[in-house]
């Protein structure tokens, strides 16, 4: 039944609050809370044979790391703690008592598990010299690494490391999910994530990680879920949801075509006109029957043009873009949906505002190219550039990559699944494709933008999940799409 889960992206001064909220009356419940959950979390992970090295930094991530490793040692685990001259400054000496406080890291190899307690979700600026070389120490040693709510060195809001970030085999988060977890070079900072509330709070935002897969949440009770589906009649015909319209595949990328246009067609679209090659338009069909094929002309998409409730245009396209997004966006409100990718990105024009049916699919690189700003500049605040995105052409935006984001001008959806084998050539194809199929097939083309984004990932991790020797094609997705949307 498609069921999206939305997590609360909650931001940092919400964050702020709740802790305020809860240590009002005890300074140290949240820390004592967080001690806690660390200490069972590791205790379920190693054994008294095995040595620990505790990293405490300043702030509460070192302060719960020190109390956890005191909770360790009690329990007679074998374990050696090392602190930041800042956090020497937090306690006082009675409270190194029992502790095996180390003064250098120069043998990490001795431990097995080295716990990262160095910096928190509060990290904002770049790090000094001697933090940077810390973290590169740990990240360059075979120690297996947990860390503490966020890996240190990574912003929590923008996934950008500063400039670098702990690798962690575990990841421990408390009190929410940070959205930096998901987005940019978040994902390749974890392995595994262990997510605990701690306290019940009540939390709103606009804003929402989303996900298709439930065991990423499977320790929270914050998440909200909603089964997005269309409900299919005996009484439809082929062209109850309107006829969908690629305009798609200048030479050399026919491939690009036959992506979107088979993804579109596995998905649920039932009538489909595309505009293309001469010589594709005739090859097409003998690779997908149910298509109706047309060569590039425009003056014969003019005149259907009102005919079309659906409009893809861009995927393998150079210049052949800029007379179809000027005819079809002229004629906006005669469509349900207009998604415009890759090559015809360039064509919108930048003085007019749209709507929410026009739909834009840009990857870093065209992003940074509509922005005129570097691939980096995207990167570092990927949510900024989606707003000035939305901020020009008043449409959804959905800005591709690990962490895929969609932002309607209302609220970021930042999607929780994908892999590193999706940054595939044709993968973004097929996802057009899928787009193309949802706002057919949905209410509101930006609950067809979240399906399609969320369940496209989904699908390519599952696919990765099967896969014994991890093969991985996009043209793999559609059919699996299908498969878990049914379920």
């Amino acid at each position: 039944m498609s069921k999206i889960y939305f997590y609360p992206d909650i931001d940092y001064h919400d964050i702020k609050n709740i802790e305020k909220n809860h240590t009002i009356d005890d300074e140290k419940f949240l820390i004592n809370e967080a001690v806690s959950l660390i200490s069972k979390r590791l205790l379920e992970l190693v054994n008294k044979t095995e040595r620990l090295l505790f990293v405490c930094g300043p702030g509460n991530n070192g302060l719960d790391a020190f109390y956890a490793a005191k909770k360790l040692i009690s329990e007679n685990y074998n374990v050696d703690v090392f602190v930041t001259d800042q956090f020497k400054k937090s306690l006082k000496n009675n409270d190194y008592d029992n502790c095996n406080i180390i003064d250098n890291l120069n043998n990490l190899s001795n431990y097995n598990y080295i716990i990262d307690g160095i910096f928190g979700y509060g990290l904002n600026r770049k790090l000094e010299e001697k933090y940077i070389k810390l973290i590169n120490l740990i990240n360059n040693s075979s120690s297996y690494v947990v860390s503490i709510d966020i890996p240190s060195g990574l912003n929590h809001q923008t996934g950008t490391p500063m400039p670098v970030s702990i690798e962690c085999n575990v990841l421990i988060s408390l009190l929410t999910i940070k959205r930096g977890l998901f987005t940019n070079c978040g994902r390749d900072t974890w392995m595994k994530i262990l997510h605990h509330n701690l306290v019940d709070y009540d939390c709103s935002s606009n804003n929402y990680l989303i996900t298709a897969n439930s065991e990423i949440l499977s320790d929270s009770a914050k998440y909200k879920s909603r089964k997005l589906y269309q409900k299919e009649l005996h009484s439809q015909h082929k062209k109850s949801n309107g006829i969908s319209c690629i305009v798609a595949g200048q030479k050399p990328y026919h491939g690009a075509l036959i992506l979107s246009a088979k993804s579109s067609i596995e998905t649920g679209t039932k009538y489909i006109h595309v505009y293309t090659e001469a010589e594709y338009s005739s090859t097409l069909p003998l690779l997908i029957p149910e298509i109706i094929t047309n060569s590039y002309s425009i003056k014969t998409f003019s005149k259907a043009i009102t005919s079309y409730k659906q409009i893809l245009i861009g995927p393998g396209t150079t210049s052949i873009g800029k007379d179809y997004v000027n005819v079809a966006l002229e004629n906006i409100n005669c469509c349900k949906s207009i998604i415009i990718d890759a090559g015809a990105l360039k064509y919108i024009d930048k003085n007019k505002s749209y709507s929410d049916k026009l739909i834009i699919t840009p990857h870093p690189g065209e992003a940074a190219q509509l922005l005129n700003i570097d691939v980096s500049d995207v990167q570092n605040d990927r949510y900024a550039a989606a707003q000035k995105l939305h901020d020009i052409y008043e449409c959804i935006v959905i800005l591709k990559g690990s962490g895929t984001i969609i932002y309607d001008g209302k609220s970021f959806y930042t999607c929780m699944d994908g892999n590193y084998r999706m940054a595939s050539a044709g993968t973004g194809d097929v996802l057009s494709g899928i787009i193309l199929s949802e706002t057919s097939l949905q209410n509101d083309n930006i609950d067809a933008c979240i399906k399609s984004v969320t369940y496209h990932s989904y699908s390519s991790d599952i696919i990765c999940n099967e896969q014994k020797n991890k093969n991985f094609r996009p043209s793999m997705i559609p059919d699996k799409y299908s498969e878990l949307s049914a379920l």
